[in-house]
C-alpha cells in the first residue's frame, strides 16, 4: 500500500475522533505485514489524563487482536503534528523502526516520512 493510501485510511480514522475539548482530531492507520489496516483516533475525556492519542489507540488495538508485525503507520492531524513523547516510546517498543508518514488532512500527497530512531534517539529500555 502506498503512503498516500495509508494516509487516506488515517483520515477515515480521524473522522471517528472524539475531541470534544481540544477540537484537535488525530487519526492513525497502521499497515500490518499481512496488509490489514488498523485504525486509531484520539479519544478525549473530561478527566484529561484519561485522554488517549490516536497512535496508541491503534497500537493497543492491534496488540489486543494479537497482531504484532507491522509495515508502516500514518498519522494525520490538522497541523501535521508529530507523535507525543509517550506515543514515541510505544512506537519504539511495539512497532519498531518502520516508516512513519505524517500529514495533514488538506493534502494527502504532501507528507513527511520519519523513523522512530530519528524522533526518539534515546528511547527508554
Amino acid at each position: 500500500m502506498s503512503p498516500e493510501k495509508l494516509i487516506k485510511e488515517a483520515i477515515i480514522a480521524q473522522s471517528r475522533a472524539k475531541a470534544n475539548f481540544s477540537n484537535f482530531k488525530v487519526g492513525s492507520a497502521i499497515l500490518t505485514k499481512d496488509d490489514r489496516v488498523i485504525y486509531g483516533c484520539n479519544i478525549e475525556s473530561a478527566a484529561y489524563p484519561s485522554t488517549m492519542c490516536a497512535e496508541r489507540v491503534a497500537i493497543y488495538s492491534a496488540i489486543s487482536q494479537n497482531i504484532t508485525n507491522f509495515k508502516s503507520i500514518a498519522i494525520i492531524s490538522p497541523s501535521s503534528a508529530k507523535p507525543c513523547g509517550p506515543c514515541r516510546q510505544i512506537i519504539h517498543e511495539y512497532l519498531g523502526n518502520i516508516p512513519i508518514y505524517i500529514s495533514n488532512e488538506k493534502n494527502t500527497k504532501e507528507f513527511e516520512t520519519y523513523f522512530i530512531k530519528d524522533l526518539l534517539p534515546y528511547p527508554f529500555g
